[in-house]
């Protein structure tokens, strides 16, 4: 009888060897190394992560777009009107960074050298075990 360990290892080599002959091995080797960083099993789907990871954005930008949108109004003022504008803007915004017309670094430029504002992102390039 096999054990549900070797099962497993089985699965996981004609997962691989099937990955390699529709992708090649570099994009194999990159493919591992991303599912080693996230601890992200095998049986999930590159469209399964790519649906979970746009939907993890979608849910960022509003709850970013929510916090602006209650900062605007306590703070400045900003009624139903400008409220309205500012999310039209945020979103074409979003919209360019997604499509990569610009980038974060662009649009951080662009702050300094208008405003003289210095903005950074802080990274997590820590590789993430389970």
């Amino acid at each position: 009888m096999t054990s549900k360990e070797e099962l497993a290892r089985r699965e996981g080599m004609s997962y691989a060897l099937k990955f390699a002959k529709e992708n090649g091995i570099e994009a194999l080797e990159k493919e591992l190394k991303r599912r080693q960083a996230y601890n992200i099993p095998i049986r999930i789907s590159n469209k399964e992560l790519r649906a979970f990871t746009d939907n993890a954005k979608n849910m960022m930008l509003d709850t970013v777009l929510i916090l602006t949108s209650v900062t605007l109004h306590d703070e400045f003022g900003f009624g139903r009107k400008r409220l309205e504008q500012f999310i039209k803007r945020f979103n074409f915004k979003a919209e360019c960074i997604g499509e990569d017309y610009t980038d974060w670094q662009d649009q951080i430029a662009i702050l300094k050298e208008e405003c003289g504002l210095e903005y950074s992102i802080r990274q997590n390039d820590k590789d993430v075990m389970i």
